[in-house]
C-alpha cells in the first residue's frame, strides 16, 4: 500500500510570510555573528564580565527574532520554543568563555 502525499499550493500571502521570516532571521544572524567576534575580543582583553553582558544581549536578540517570526505567521509570540533563540549565545558562551 503506497501513501500519496497531497500537495497544497501556497498562497501569495503565505509565500510573503515565509520570505519575511527568512529576512528576519538573516538580518538577526549578522549581529549575532558580529557580537560573537566582539565578545571574543573583549574576553581576550580580560573583560569577561562585559563579555557576559554581550552574551545576554545576544540571547535576547535571538529570542526577539524568533518571536517576530512567530508574529509574522500569526502565532502567539510567546511559546516555549522561542528560547531556542538563545542557542547561538549559549554556543558562543561555551566556545569563548
Amino acid at each position: 500500500m503506497t501513501r500519496t502525499r497531497v500537495r497544497r499550493e501556497l498562497t501569495t500571502e503565505q509565500v510573503q510570510r515565509w520570505v519575511v521570516s527568512l529576512l528576519i532571521l538573516a538580518v538577526s544572524a549578522f549581529p549575532l555573528g558580529a557580537l560573537t567576534a566582539v565578545i571574543r575580543s573583549i574576553v581576550d582583553d580580560d573583560r569577561r564580565s562585559d563579555g557576559m553582558i554581550l552574551l545576554v544581549v545576544m540571547a535576547v536578540l535571538g529570542i526577539v527574532a524568533l518571536g517576530a517570526v512567530r508574529l509574522v505567521h500569526r502565532r502567539p509570540a510567546f511559546a516555549p520554543w522561542i528560547l531556542l533563540g538563545a542557542l547561538p549565545a549559549a554556543v558562543a558562551g561555551l566556545l569563548i568563555l
